[in-house]
């Protein structure tokens, strides 16, 4: 696991007077080395006049963010670590910027969250579902210890939270596309641990025939999936293989389908003959 994100040495020597105060790293299960692209931080309205207020700095890089203090604002920051009655929290949206992201993330939660000895779990507020809403926001609380005083507080050292994204699980709809020569498909998986339903016969929107199989399970969207699906000509026996990989689900394929009364998330992939 990778540590908090840490400013570039040109930031690093400007930030030379500075101390760490937090840093926030993300991690994402979708991508093969946890650590998501294209992460925006962006602090609420409230907060940005804070940090300017005290001259602190804020720098974000790849997955995480770091906050800065200079050592002569520390015993201002102490005095306000009360906001109207209430311990004080920086507040910070969480977004990204690939597009896709909305597909294979699914929404964050407080029990998805996993802290150890060096990270903690970043407090989070409620996100209405929305298409502009962020993936999560953090509300890092400025006292996190709690301090009873200005020395035990000043003396701690920097705070690492990790926010955790996962991947939602999907069933995988192979959808089998053009002329088949009236073969008995399967899709196997070489493993066991997958079941598909017998393909059968399904109108596309333009009219055509394809056959379609499903996963009997769902199967966790990754950027680089794992799984090595076979697509078996089972006409006569012994069967044979026609296809020795097939594609894994991707974001894009992802949508909602009705089974039975249920609405069920499916991960489409098409597969020409």
């Amino acid at each position: 696991m990778t540590g908090p994100a840490s400013p570039p040495a040109a930031d690093r020597a400007g930030m030379s007077a500075y101390r760490l105060l937090a840093a926030v790293h993300v991690t994402h299960d979708y991508f093969a080395d946890g650590r998501p692209p294209c992460m925006l931080f962006s602090p609420h309205a409230a907060t940005a006049a804070f940090l300017r207020r005290f001259d602190m700095r804020m720098h974000a890089e790849g997955s995480g963010f770091v906050i800065g203090v200079c050592d002569g604002q520390r015993a201002n920051l102490w005095s306000e670590r009360i906001d109207e009655g209430t311990p004080r929290a920086l507040c910070f949206d969480v977004r990204s910027a690939d597009p896709e992201s909305a597909y294979y993330t699914e929404a964050v939660t407080a029990s998805a969250q996993v802290a150890d000895d060096a990270v903690r779990v970043p407090p989070l507020l409620p996100v209405e579902p929305s298409a502009s809403a962020p993936l999560a926001t953090l509300a890092l609380p400025l006292n996190p210890g709690p301090a009873d005083d200005f020395a035990g507080w000043d003396a701690a050292a920097c705070v690492s939270y990790r926010l955790c994204l996962r991947s939602p699980g999907t069933i995988w709809k192979y959808v089998l596309v053009g002329d088949w020569r009236d073969r008995k498909l399967a899709v196997v998986d070489p493993r066991g641990e997958v079941a598909f339903t017998a393909p059968a016969s399904e109108r596309m929107p333009d009219g055509s025939a394809a056959l379609a199989t499903y996963s009997s399970v769902p199967i966790t969207l990754r950027e680089r999936p794992a799984q090595r699906f076979q697509l078996h000509d089972v006409t006569d026996a012994p069967g044979r293989v026609l296809v020795p990989r097939l594609p894994g689900a991707r974001p894009r394929g992802l949508w909602r389908e009705m089974q039975g009364s249920t609405p069920i998330a499916v991960s489409e992939i098409f597969v020409h003959s």
